[in-house]
């Protein structure tokens, strides 16, 4: 029944307000009991309502209950419990301690016996909302259905707000009493609208709580306090289209994400990019990837009442670097002009190696990284006679041994020799071990050591104008 009820309270509530607010937020409190359910068992749609005890209490407080002993009306309704009358279904609302009646409705136990020894009803606690996303919305107000007696402010009910979760409280508001004019001393059903504080605006934190403080000297007259249907809602504001962008400026062939920031009520959203497709055209966020640098506008319409707001960005794309390594002997130099440098030989940095040029001691593969406007880029990787790959035994100048597996041995050189050379290989003894001709032109001279035995030796390259002498361990 009361689904069918707040049904109908939805409708009227939106057909008066449609124009000047929107409902987002709507709690029920339907929460199954006939009697007897506290406020801390009670998860409803939006999630558990939570209990705060605020300040001293007796031994047996007023409790609060999420139940149908006290069922919701709207404004000019008597109230009653739901196997009494039609209403829209449970309530929160404060009853008695166990100990004293429990849960009979918005009925409880004004005190006055603490003084002569017996239990005492003293209360100061707040009934706390869940987490209440207010991300969007703005000009809040918050209306609801209630009836309340008591006693003045001492047996009395207020309505507080948290903008941080429930960290801090702070007063919103107190209803006035609704006299118990009805037959049996039920209370006359009102309803009470209050403004939510700024802070309240577009904060995914807010919550908000209901107050009872009972004074326990035994006056005060029932109903206690009892709300249902309460809502929150939003004034529709002006769009003010705003978004941000995850790299600007950013480096050609990388991938820019936009996302919408707008404030305010829109009925759609579209965004707007010369020269590319977007993807997600309408959605609230798309990714943009950029080939070519230079600079790009884009455009951010918010959309309502058939009028547009626009917002727009320039995107600047810095060109990526394609850095161009040549060598001249062991020297390896990047071409252009760059804010850094630093080599690799394969996957490692080379300490040290953070110029524009870098020689290099032996056989490998070498890049540079480079940056320009903070934008990175990687040379070709440059080897330098990758069929020799060895374990290099000894270098002098611009030459070098190699050896590998089966017994063949390499002779390198930085660049090709100028003139046809005659190597000569001796044992460490001095023993002539083999006589060959390195020809001009060639970068390396490849020798066959299989029949070697394990031990030093020496290799001398001569021609009519100079040597060199290189020593080789044969493991």
């Amino acid at each position: 029944m009361k689904k069918l009820f707040t049904l109908l309270l939805s409708s009227l509530l939106l057909g008066g307000f449609a124009a000047s607010a929107q409902v987002f937020w709507t709690e029920n409190f339907e929460s199954g009991s006939m009697s007897g359910m506290y406020v801390t068992a009670y998860s409803g749609p939006n999630g558990r309502w939570t209990m705060t005890t605020t300040g001293t209490e007796g031994d047996q407080p007023n409790l609060w209950y999420v139940s149908c002993a006290e069922a919701g009306h709207i404004t000019g309704a008597c109230g009653t419990t739901c196997l009494t009358g039609l209403g829209l279904g449970a309530t929160l609302h404060i009853g008695s301690s166990d100990l004293s009646m429990g849960d009979l409705g918005a009925t409880y136990d004004a005190g006055g016996l603490c003084g002569f020894g017996l239990y005492c009803v003293n209360t100061d606690r707040r009934a706390e909302s869940p987490r209440i996303n207010c991300t969007g919305k703005y000009g809040i107000n918050m209306k609801f259905y209630y009836i309340e007696d008591g006693q003045l402010t001492t047996d009395d009910a207020t309505v507080w707000y948290s903008p941080d979760n429930g960290v801090s409280w702070s007063l919103l508001g107190n209803p006035a009493k609704t006299p118990p004019i009805c037959p049996g001393g039920q209370g006359l059903w009102q309803s009470y609208t209050v403004a939510l504080p700024s802070s309240a605006d577009n904060n995914p934190n807010v919550k908000i709580g209901f107050l009872w403080v009972n004074d326990d000297d035994g006056i005060g007259t029932d109903p206690s306090f009892a709300v249902d249907s309460v809502s929150l809602s939003a004034s529709p504001t002006i769009p003010v289209p705003s978004f941000t962008v995850s790299s600007n400026p950013t480096c050609q062939d990388s991938c820019v994400v936009f996302t919408n920031t707008t404030v305010g009520t829109t009925d759609s959203i579209t965004w707007s990019l010369p020269g590319f497709t977007l993807a997600h055209p309408h959605g609230n966020i798309d990714t943009v990837c950029f080939p070519v640098p230079g600079s790009y506008v884009m455009t951010l319409t918010a959309y309502r009442l058939g009028t547009s707001y626009t917002t727009t960005t320039t995107v600047t794309v810095n060109p990526t670097p394609h850095p161009v390594v040549t060598r001249v002997g062991a020297v390896l130099t990047v071409s252009g002009t760059y804010t850094t440098y630093q080599w690799y030989n394969g996957i490692s940095p080379i300490a040290g190696a953070t110029t524009n040029s870098y020689t290099f001691p032996a056989p490998g593969t070498y890049t540079v990284l480079v940056d320009s406007a903070g934008c990175k880029g990687i040379s070709t990787p440059f080897t330098f006679d990758p069929l020799l790959a060895g374990s290099l035994t000894s270098l002098s100048n611009n030459y070098w041994v190699t050896a590998q597996a089966g017994g063949r041995v390499t002779i390198n050189a930085n660049d090709p020799l100028s003139e046809t050379s005659e190597l000569t290989i001796y044992d460490a003894t001095g023993r002539k071990m083999k006589n060959d001709t390195w020809m001009a032109g060639e970068f390396a001279k490849h020798i066959d050591a299989s029949d070697f035995a394990p031990g030093m030796y020496i290799f001398r390259l001569s021609s009519g104008n100079a040597s060199v002498t290189l020593r080789w361990m044969k493991q």
